[in-house]
């Protein structure tokens, strides 16, 4: 059996080779696929935006069902559904205006200023002789532990013979 392609917006698989797949992603049933998979990250004003220009469908708004689902050119957003969007807008440009930082991250600036004034000291003071950290207490009593797990230090690091490690 040959090599198979699966297409994730399709959830289909299908023989891979270049023909096969060339159609595939140029039919009109994988774009519409693509489209729909898309089109649920969109901002909300990107959606507003487009839900202002559309009349309200008159067959979801009755029976709460339309058979073109989401690619229906009439509107699906009933007046409260539309209202939370334009407060979603509102609230991500406030956000935007009061130069907050994205996702919880700082202030680029504060991170500039902070590594500006708190200077790290590199004179290489420090003491190499001891271990940075220390064997855990269940493998202490183990004599022939493998070179990966004993503590480092420099003496160690000099005589080590990194073909044993395997």
């Amino acid at each position: 059996m040959g090599k198979t392609y699966y297409c994730d917006y399709c959830d289909r698989s299908f023989k891979d080779d270049v023909e096969a797949r060339k159609k595939h992603l140029s039919s009109m049933q994988h774009m519409t696929n693509r489209a729909n998979h898309y089109s649920m990250f969109k901002d909300p004003e990107t959606i507003l935006k487009e839900e202002y220009n559309k009349t309200p469908c008159k067959r979801y708004m009755t029976v709460g069902d339309c058979a073109f689902g989401p690619g229906c050119r009439f509107s699906h957003y009933t007046p409260s559904m539309i209202w939370e969007l334009q407060q979603l807008a509102a609230m991500k440009n406030a956000k935007v205006s009061a130069v907050q930082p994205r996702d919880g991250w700082p202030n680029s600036e504060d991170i500039i200023k902070e590594y500006f004034e708190n200077v790290i000291d590199s004179s290489g003071t420090e003491d190499l002789s001891q271990p940075t950290w220390s064997t855990p207490a269940g493998l202490v009593n183990y004599p022939y532990l493998p070179p990966s797990l004993r503590p480092v230090t420099s003496e160690r690091m000099m005589d080590c013979d990194f073909s044993k490690w395997g």
